[in-house]
């Protein structure tokens, strides 16, 4: 008896580590073999572009350069919406991003838009213009991001 019940709660505790793994959800990051152009500050950068899924389900492209380094991302509030395309309104940083807007970092910083501001997605490609930026937190960073054109 004591063996069938030592088996049994062996069999308990696979069982609920088995599920307690399955439930944790990881950010997904994925390598998309494209590229995009941007241009921040009057400086233009070149770069390959991957996406994240985070656990909120927040979709992210992140294009950078990797020398001189230089990144910039761009979140949605999901895949879907992201690939549908259509005009975003540029959001204030948080920790998700709302249905019909888009946040945008630079070099891993969060930002919010100085002013009102709309970006553009059509065919799977962000096109950003004149869009300006002050860093979150009380952050000294103010940038502009003059361009952009960014594959996923």
């Amino acid at each position: 008896m004591k063996n069938l019940i030592t088996k049994q709660i062996m069999v308990i505790a696979i069982a609920l580590c088995t599920l307690s793994v399955a439930a944790c959800k990881k950010d997904k990051t994925e390598t998309s073999g494209k590229t995009g152009t941007f241009t921040i500050d009057g400086t233009s950068y070149t770069g390959n572009s991957e996406t994240q899924t985070f656990v909120n389900d927040n979709y992210s492209i992140v294009c950078q350069q990797d020398d001189p380094f230089k990144l910039i991302q761009v979140t949605f509030h999901n895949k879907a919406e992201a690939e549908a395309g259509g005009t975003f309104d540029v959001a204030d940083f948080s920790l998700n991003v709302p249905t019909g807007e888009a946040e945008i970092g630079v070099d891993g910083l969060t930002f919010d838009p100085d002013g009102n501001h709309t970006i553009s997605v059509s065919g799977k490609k962000i096109t950003i213009s004149n869009v300006s930026l002050d860093q979150t937190g009380g952050g000294s960073k103010h940038p502009t991001i003059n361009s952009a054109s960014i594959n996923f």
